[in-house]
């Protein structure tokens, strides 16, 4: 079984900011990619300004040192 990678992508969808997490197994996704699923999602809306971030489980699996109590 494939490793699924996590991404947060970023959009504006009919003037509302919007964002959602997306599992996929490829290392990396364009914008262009991501868009191309939001259109699947949302049909004929209008998206705009798509960023995809890659989310890293290593780095966010454990509490910030400013967050964690002495």
């Amino acid at each position: 079984m494939a490793k699924k990678n996590a991404f947060l992508v970023s959009y504006i969808l009919d003037n509302q900011p919007q964002s959602v997490t997306v599992e996929d197994e490829a290392e990396s996704m364009t914008p262009e990619q991501a868009l191309a699923r939001l259109q699947t999602q949302h049909g004929g809306a209008t998206i705009t300004d798509v960023q995809v971030t890659h989310i890293d489980p290593e780095r966010t699996a454990f509490t910030p040192g400013h967050y964690q109590q002495p």
